[in-house]
Formats: structure tokens, C-alpha cells, sequence
């Protein structure tokens, strides 16, 4: 605790750096009686939109264990149902901004001040983050013109916080993005990322790839809250990346098709056993979206009337489905139970089951091979 306080008496009495943490609205009070006559500023709240309530009250549907719960302290992380609110949803201008690390902390340099809005941590507050208590930053590029930050935790690698809580931000952005010369991105630019970018008639040409030790001053920088609270998934999210992918509705298919979205390769979420568990069911179809186009995850989604994947990124797209769409979403045993694919489902009317597994040991006699063959035979049979 000492080397702490010792640490940002130093930050605050020994460097140019930012020391404090503000709201925007405190940061950028007006003065009273301030004159007329004074230099303009490009700083303000560009965009405002009310955020709406949200309600998780779809059934969920456990086969072979009591959910797991994950707590903070003594209580629980995750309610189980309930009415919450999505954030409000404000575009904020700073002029000269400067933006810093991967999860796009903003600060004003002059006033020595980060913007509380602009990012957050995990785990710890960021008045303890060693982000918001930095001696030695980075050197600074310089960026002229309009730049857009759509940095958030996660999006570097994980394909649910790019989907649902960076490029969203692109159509938050949208009335004003032909004035926009710079777009920050989280890196590294993959091939899973541009496929979107594209789709989106994102102009790439703009994209910088930010890392984790990125450090930008801006002319004029452009950012938001977080539009989507962790695990919150919300409408206004779904609506914005069907705007954005120009997604059409489909009417139901009538046919049954059953997709497996295999995770083959993929750390802690490969069920080794997939291979034969496949072999008794050859009216699944076998996908990998590593290797799909955009148009065709779209396609084959819209075509679905169950699908059935292990806990991860490739759940995130069944907001493509039609309504009534079966899910089964399949957790390694162990595993704590993370409500936003569930919630997902909520929100776009689908019908969400899981299950946990031994993705190791197809011979675990509850949550191995025989049990999860039962569980497809009563499962492909919903409608």
C-alpha cells in the first residue's frame, strides 16, 4: 500500500503525467460565465441515445447438473433473470485526446486527467490499474484529422467482444464516419476480423491495428462508452450488427438441420471425442467458421433449426438464426457457467440448453461419449 501511494505522489509531483480519474461531464464542466470570445474546441458529446430496458426470461434448459455459479465475494456475479438496462450510449470528441493501451483508456494530457467513460479493467478499479499509474509511457504517435476509437477489453482475440462490443461502435458512429480519417482497432488484423470489416464496407484503408502499448494523441479523437455491459448482450447490439452486415430475415426453414459447430484445435474448448460422437449421427452437419466467408456463416445459420457447439466463439453468431432455433451449448466440466450466449438467445427468441462435459474422456460414464449421444437424440427431436 505504501509503494502504491509512494508511486502516484511520484506520478503526480515528478511527471507530466495523468494522475486523476474524471467523469467527462465533471472534466469538461463549462465555466461559469465564460466569455464568448475565447479559442473554439472540438470537445463535446457528439451522439446521445437512451439505452432501454433489457429482459433475460427465456427458459434455460440444464440436462445433467446443477447450474454452477461464479461470485464475487459472497455473492453471486450473475443474476439468474431480471429487467436490466443497456447503457446509455454517448460518442464523445476530445481535442487532442490521446488514447493509450488496448482496452483504449482515454486521457487529457493538458488537464492531466483520464476519462472514466472510456474504459474500465476486468478486475480491479482503474484507479489501481498500473494503466491509470504509469511513469514511463510508450512514445506517442501522432495522428492528424478524425481519429475513431473501437477499442475494448477482449477484442484482440476474442470474436464475441469484436462482434458485440467493438464494430458495433462503427454504426453508433455512422452519421459521422465519412469525416472519420483513423480507425483504432485492436490487433492483430486476422483474417476473422477483416471478413466483417468487409462486410461492414469498412474502409481498412483507415484501420490502424492498435497493441497492447499503443499510445496515439489525436487531433480530434472520437469514442464511447461501452454500448454492451459484460454479459448484457442487448437488441440495440443485434439491430446494429444486422444494419451493418445487412442481414434480411429468412422465413423458418422447414426441413430439420442440425450444425455442429466444431472447435477442433481450439484450447480448452476441443472435445477430443467429437469424432466419433459424429460418426452416430451423419445427419449433423460438421462446420468450421475459421474457414467460412461471411456470406456463408450467414447462410449457414439462417439455414439452422438446431445447432449445437461448445462454449465459445462460435456461438456468438446465432444471432443470425431464425426465431425458435434450438442451441445447445455444451461447457467443459468444471467450467463456471458464463450466461452471455444464453442471453444472446433471450434476446433473439431462440431456445437455449446446455450441458457439461468431459471433453477429454469419451468413456466418463455421466459426461462422456454415451451420455451426450442420449442427450442428441432427445435434443435433434425438439421443434
Amino acid at each position: 500500500m505504501i509503494s502504491k501511494l509512494l508511486k502516484k505522489i511520484w506520478i503526480r509531483c515528478f511527471t507530466g503525467n495523468p494522475y486523476q480519474i474524471k467523469s467527462f461531464t465533471d472534466l469538461y464542466r463549462p465555466k461559469t460565465g465564460e466569455a464568448i470570445d475565447r479559442p473554439e474546441s472540438l470537445t463535446g458529446i457528439l451522439l446521445h441515445e437512451a439505452g432501454q430496458p433489457i429482459a433475460y426470461d427465456l427458459p434455460l434448459i440444464t440436462y445433467n447438473q446443477t447450474v454452477p455459479r461464479q461470485t464475487v465475494g459472497k455473492k453471486p456475479r450473475f443474476k439468474t433473470n431480471g429487467v436490466f438496462k443497456e447503457p446509455h450510449r454517448y460518442l464523445y470528441s476530445v481535442s487532442e485526446g490521446t488514447v493509450w493501451c488496448a482496452i483504449g483508456l482515454v486521457y487529457d494530457s493538458q488537464r492531466r486527467c483520464f476519462i472514466d467513460e472510456s474504459a474500465k479493467e476486468w478486475t480491479v478499479d482503474l484507479s489501481d490499474s498500473a494503466l491509470t499509474n504509469v511513469v514511463h509511457f510508450p512514445q506517442k504517435t501522432y495522428l492528424d484529422g478524425t481519429t475513431l476509437s473501437c477499442l475494448t477489453n477482449g477484442a484482440d482475440g476474442g470474436f464475441y467482444h469484436f462482434l458485440f462490443e467493438s464494430i458495433v461502435k462503427i454504426h453508433f458512429a455512422m452519421p459521422l464516419m465519412r469525416h472519420v480519417d483513423h480507425i483504432l482497432f485492436n490487433g492483430p488484423a486476422t483474417d476473422w476480423k477483416l471478413k466483417w470489416l468487409q462486410r461492414a464496407n469498412v474502409d481498412t484503408s483507415k484501420i490502424i491495428w492498435a497493441t497492447n502499448t499503443a499510445h496515439y494523441e489525436c487531433e480530434q479523437l472520437l469514442f464511447t462508452g461501452r454500448l454492451v455491459n459484460d454479459q448484457q448482450i442487448n437488441p440495440w447490439s443485434i439491430d446494429a450488427l444486422k444494419a451493418l452486415f445487412n442481414i434480411t430475415p429468412t422465413e423458418q426453414p422447414a426441413p430439420c438441420k442440425i450444425i455442429w459447430i466444431s472447435r477442433k484445435g481450439a484450447a480448452s474448448r476441443d472435445i477430443v471425442w467429437e469424432r466419433p460422437l459424429l460418426e452416430h449421427f451423419p445427419s449433423i452437419e460438421t462446420i468450421d467458421l475459421s474457414g467460412l466467408s461471411a456470406i456463408e456463416t450467414i447462410e449457414k445459420m439462417q439455414s439452422a433449426t438446431h445447432i449445437i457447439a461448445p462454449h465459445g466463439a462460435g456461438l456468438s453468431n446465432i444471432y443470425l438464426c431464425n426465431k425458435g432455433t434450438h442451441i445447445l451449448e455444451l461447457f467443459p466440466d468444471g467450467m463456471l457457467f458464463k450466461p452471455c450466449f444464453y442471453r444472446l438467445s433471450s434476446v433473439c427468441q431462440l431456445k437455449h440448453h446446455v450441458a457439461w462435459l468431459n471433453f477429454e474422456d469419451e468413456h466418463d460414464s455421466k459426461k462422456g461419449l454415451a451420455f451426450l449421444k442420449t442427450l442428441l437424440n432427445d435434443f435433434v427431436c425438439q421443434n
